[in-house]
Parts: structure tokens; sequence; C-alpha cells
């Protein structure tokens, strides 16, 4: 399959920069860690400012992902994907990051989905940072399996998103304004073969991210 020349530069780009810019996020990444390491423990508000420092450069790479993934001009790997491995990795990811904030968690499915199972991670993150990031009292992750789909619910409480901010379901890069809930929605998107990804607001403030995924059949 042949692709435009336009699909195939922008990969190449993609690919370099994430290359580039990886390598120094990577280096500011292993130099804030030894800098945790060294510090005084009272010293409390510099160990902050570094931690973040830290979050904030995985959360970049993390991105920079993202673009490569959606920027590439092959298809999805779709294939057999574990999924409570891949919302465990995300949920960890993000505890550990906003330990304060109250996360109701139903338990996970124990059920093979058809996804990309190598995307699907990185994409769960993205959203869960961008819910994290914006929740004010709790975030809710809730499931309901069927006979062939799998429904995640991803809540938060909170301000609405607006109009514009939902058209990055489908246009992941039109802005750069809170562009981890686009990507985060976008690379679901790309990363659930054969499913859907809905958002809307909730009546009463908030936001509500819906993911199908349909169950592997060995069939």
């Amino acid at each position: 399959m042949t692709h435009p020349p336009e699909a195939e530069r922008s990969h190449r780009m993609a690919r370099l920069i994430r290359h580039e810019v990886g390598d120094l996020l990577q280096s500011v990444y292993s130099t804030v860690a030894v800098l945790l390491e060294r510090l005084p423990a009272e010293l409390a508000l510099e160990r902050r400012l570094l931690g973040d420092l830290k979050n904030r450069a995985e959360t970049c790479r993390c991105e920079l992902d993202a673009v490569v993934d959606l920027a590439s001009v092959g298809e999805p790997l779709i294939e057999r994907t574990d999924l409570a491995g891949a919302f465990s990795h995300a949920l960890g990811q993000a505890r550990k990051r906003y330990p304060a904030l109250s996360m109701a968690v139903q338990p996970l499915p124990t059920v093979a989905v058809v996804a990309d199972g190598r995307a699907l991670p990185a994409a769960l993150f993205l959203l869960l940072t961008a819910f994290c990031q914006s929740t004010r009292q709790q975030m809710c992750l809730g499931f309901a399996q069927g006979e062939r789909h799998v429904d995640c619910t991803i809540e938060r409480d909170g301000y609405p998103v607006s109009p514009e901010q939902f058209q990055w379901l489908h246009v992941p890069f039109a802005t750069t304004q809170h562009a981890v809930f686009g990507l985060g929605l976008a690379l679901a998107q790309r990363a659930v073969g054969g499913g859907e990804v809905e958002a809307h607001n909730r009546p009463d403030g908030g936001v509500v991210v819906r993911i199908r995924f349909p169950v592997w059949s060995d069939d």
C-alpha cells in the first residue's frame, strides 16, 4: 500500500522530533531523579517543584509517542489485548502522580479485547492525566461488560468542556491548549479496533468519556 508523500514526510518529521526531543527529556528526567535523591528531606518545596518537573518530562515524552502514533502512515496494530493490564499501568501512574485525588474505581474486567496493545496504555495514561488535572474532588472509572463489548466510563466533576474541545476527538492537533485531553481522545480512537470513543458533558458539571472495546474472540 502506498501513502501520500505528505503523510510520509509528516511521519518522518514526527519520528525525528521524538528522537531528538525524547533524548533531551530523558536527560531532564534522569537529572531531576538524581537531584531528588540528594536533596535533604526538609527542603519540601524544592523537592515538590523538582517532582513536578519530572512528571512534566514524563508526560511530554508520552505525548511525543502519541504524536508519532497519530502521524503514522500505517494501520494500528490491532491484536488481543489485556484490558486490565493496560488500565492497571495507567492507573498506577495516575495514582503515583496525584496521591491526594479521590479515585473511585470498579474492579477491572478480566477479559481480552480487540485493541492496539502498544498504544492503548499511552492513550489511557494521557486521558487519566488530563482528568486528574481538571478534577475538582473525584474521578470515577467504571466498567460494564457484555457478551461482545466492554464499556469503560471515565467521569470527573468540575467544569464542563467546550464544543471546540470535543472536536479534538477527531482533530487532535486543532489547538495546543489542554493538548493532553485531545491527544488522549484521538489516540484512544485509533487504538480501539472496531470500537467507539464518545465524550460529553455531565448535566451536573464535569465530563464523561466512554470507550467501547470489542471483546476478543478466538473463533
